[in-house]
């Protein structure tokens, strides 16, 4: 019988069977029934490899189809994801927009019966007033700054933070900040050096570094346990630098560079009220500005936060 390769895939496997079992061979072309034990050895490994490969085959195909359900399954959750996200910063948005004006109404008010009060308070009982309106007042500020962090939250997310740069001189932006906390510095006793000799000219948005400082600022009266606080601003070229140093709890090394993620905190603030977004706010606004903060600390010797801006 002749081999031309026209036959059948089942014919040829047959014959290999057959060769394989000894009872003929292929001889120029032509099967002859002469056993051949060496090609009956080879003929045979043919077979145990035909059955292999369609098996490992069979199994590829298998995996194959695994990995596409795993993968739409992927797909889907992403997609999931990215609503949720989605929804969440609409809310955010949305909140904190309808919030801002209750807020800015109670604190022209609070502001107004401060004014009002203070100057007439003679006895306990205005002094009690002054002081419980001060509280109000405080505490409607904690309001405001939340409310500006969830807007902001929902801003970085959606890749809406847009800066407005302009010429500025960050020394005077440092000593606005300093302005705003002097009222809380004093009530807390706390000395603050300020070593800001000459002015730092730059381009930059006054706002948003008043809001980076701010931050830092309020972070180091807030941890720095009473003790004294050093704020500096010079240019480093090609950096202006602000450097705002407490000698409070400070922060442990494994979460020096956690506590820059959103909504993270150091266990040495576990006792202190916030969201933990300040601090990740503070860096995205940095970095949309070209620059970045950095932290060194150890604890129980304090903390110094570093901003660093472009000149």
């Amino acid at each position: 019988m002749l081999w031309d390769g026209s036959n059948p895939t089942d014919r040829i496997l047959k014959h290999l069977a057959e060769i394989a079992a000894g009872r003929c061979t292929i001889t120029d072309g032509t099967v002859v029934a002469e056993p051949d034990p060496d090609m009956a050895q080879v003929l045979l490994g043919l077979l145990v490899l035909h059955e292999d490969l369609s098996y490992a085959s069979s199994l590829h195909g298998e995996a194959e189809a695994r990995l596409r359900g795993i993968a739409d399954e992927r797909e889907r959750l992403l997609e999931d994801r990215n609503r949720a996200i989605e929804a969440r910063d609409q809310f955010l948005a949305v909140a904190a927009h309808e919030l801002r004006t209750p807020i800015a109404t109670l604190t022209l008010l609070v502001d107004h019966l401060v004014a009002t009060i203070t100057p007439v308070a003679t006895g306990p009982s205005e002094a009690t007033a002054v002081q419980q309106l001060t509280l109000l007042k405080r505490q409607v500020e904690r309001l405001t700054a939340l409310i500006v962090q969830m807007l902001d939250v929902s801003l970085i997310t959606s890749g809406g933070l847009q800066l407005v740069p302009a010429p500025v001189d960050l020394r005077e932006v440092v000593g606005d900040v300093l302005a705003r906390f002097d009222l809380e510095i004093r009530q807390r006793n706390i000395s603050v050096a300020v070593d800001a000799p000459h002015p730092v000219a730059g381009t930059w948005d006054a706002a948003r570094v008043d809001q980076v400082v701010t931050n830092l600022l309020s972070n180091a009266l807030k941890y720095g346990a009473g003790r004294p606080v050093e704020v500096s601003v010079r240019a480093e070229a090609p950096h202006a630098v602000v450097v705002i140093r407490d000698y409070g709890v400070g922060i442990p090394p494994d979460e020096q560079d956690r506590i820059f993620g959103p909504f993270a905190r150091a266990t040495t603030a576990r006792y202190h009220a916030g969201l933990g977004l300040g601090l990740w706010i503070a860096q995205q606004i940095a970095r949309a500005s070209g620059g970045r903060i950095t932290v060194e600390s150890q604890p129980g010797e304090g903390s110094t936060f570093s901003v660093e801006l472009p000149l």
